[in-house]
């Protein structure tokens, strides 16, 4: 009867660590799995490479948040050997901005998981034409150095996706 007794004791606190462990393991923070779109990219068209990384809270953005910054540009200057100007803006104020080093995605939030690996609710502004997007972007799991982007005005379904290569350097 004690025999059965440690028994069942044994048995309710194993129960009770493996519950603890389970619900530990499905509460607790993990790694950010967001963070796997950190780097730089190189859009279809060729002409440009954006860097992405977390928000950085000095420069008045969400830490929690993904930003994307023209890191490189095909072409840098205009013929005239003068950097590229940002002429298209809307906002007068911001004309005379180079496009080298301007922040053309901003807040991208990741609302995937391991399985699913998507950033929503973000915004991507083309210096090309002066418009500004809302944006989304999706990794297949399998390939994690491509990534879809996709920019859209009001609805999504009306938008137009490119797909996006991760720059690798050699050796790694």
């Amino acid at each position: 009867m004690k025999t059965l007794h440690i028994l069942f004791i044994a048995l309710f606190a194993s129960l009770f660590v493996l519950t603890s462990w389970t619900a530990a393991e499905y509460y607790s923070p993990k790694e950010n799995t967001g963070d796997i779109l950190l780097g730089d990219w190189k859009p279809s068209n060729g002409r440009s490479v954006i860097r992405i990384s977390k928000g950085e809270t000095s420069k008045g953005q969400d830490k929690n948040k993904y930003y994307g910054r023209i890191v490189w540009l095909k072409e840098k200057n205009n013929a005239d050997g003068t950097p590229r100007l940002d002429i298209n803006n809307p906002d007068d104020a911001k004309k005379s901005d180079k496009i080298l080093g301007m922040t053309n995605m901003r807040e991208l939030e990741f609302v995937g998981d391991k399985n699913d690996l998507k950033w929503e609710n973000g915004n991507i502004y083309d210096p090309n034409n002066g418009s500004d997007y809302s944006f989304e972007m999706t990794m297949n799991k399998k390939n994690t150095n491509l990534v879809d982007g996709r920019g859209y005005i009001g609805v999504s379904m009306f938008g137009r996706t490119d797909t996006w290569k991760r720059l690798v350097k050699k050796g790694k």
